[in-house]
C-alpha cells in the first residue's frame, strides 16, 4: 500500500475532490443507509469546506492511497471574532485564552476512511498539515484518553491545555515553534 499526501490550495478543490472528501466524511462519520448521513456529507463538502476555505491561513491536505482518496485534514487561522475562538475564550480560564486563543492554527478536522485506518495515514496527514505553518500555536478539540486520536496527537507533542471544554472533549494545544 502506497500513500501520498498533497497540500491543496482552495483553488484546487474541484468538484471531484469535494465528492471524494464527502465520500471519506460519510465513511468515517455517517451511516450510508441513512439519507441524512448523505446530506451531512454533502453539506460538509459543498458548504462547510467552501466557507472554511475562504478563511485566512486555510490549509487542506489530502491523502491518496493506491489511487483512492483515503483521508484529509484541514484548518485555518483562528482569530477572535470567529465563533469557535470567541466561544473558547469564554470557556477556558483567562490565562489559557490569553496564551492560546487568537492567531492560532485551528485544526478543524482530520479524517481517515475506515478502510485505510491502521496504516499510518493519519500521521502522514498530521505531519503535512502542521509542516511550515506560520502560526506559533495550534489548537484542536477531541475526546482525551486512550483512543487513536489522542494517542496520535500526544505522540506528536500536543498537550491538553484545558481538560474539559465541551462535555467530553478537551482542548489540545501544540507549540508550533518546537516542531
Amino acid at each position: 500500500m502506497t500513500t501520498e499526501v498533497r497540500a491543496m490550495g482552495r483553488r484546487k478543490i474541484t468538484s471531484q475532490l469535494r465528492a471524494d472528501l464527502a465520500r471519506v466524511y460519510l465513511a468515517a462519520y455517517g451511516d450510508p443507509a441513512l439519507p441524512e448521513s448523505h446530506l451531512d456529507a454533502e453539506n460538509f463538502a459543498e458548504a462547510t469546506l467552501r466557507r472554511h476555505a475562504r478563511r485566512a491561513g486555510f490549509k487542506l491536505v489530502v491523502s491518496v492511497t493506491d489511487g483512492t482518496v483515503s483521508g484529509y485534514a484541514y484548518g485555518f487561522t483562528g482569530r477572535r471574532g470567529q465563533f469557535w475562538s470567541d466561544w473558547l475564550a469564554g470557556t477556558v480560564p483567562a490565562d489559557i485564552a490569553e496564551t492560546w486563543v487568537g492567531d492560532h492554527f485551528e485544526l478543524v478536522d482530520m479524517v481517515v476512511d475506515p478502510a485505510f485506518r491502521g496504516n499510518g495515514v493519519a500521521g502522514l496527514l498530521h505531519d503535512e498539515l502542521v509542516s511550515g505553518l506560520p502560526q506559533e500555536r495550534a489548537l484542536l478539540a477531541t475526546v482525551p484518553g486512550a483512543g487513536a486520536a489522542p494517542r496520535l496527537y500526544e505522540g506528536r507533542g500536543w498537550q491538553v491545555v484545558a481538560a474539559e471544554i465541551d462535555g467530553s472533549k478537551a482542548l489540545y494545544g501544540l507549540d508550533l515553534r518546537t516542531i
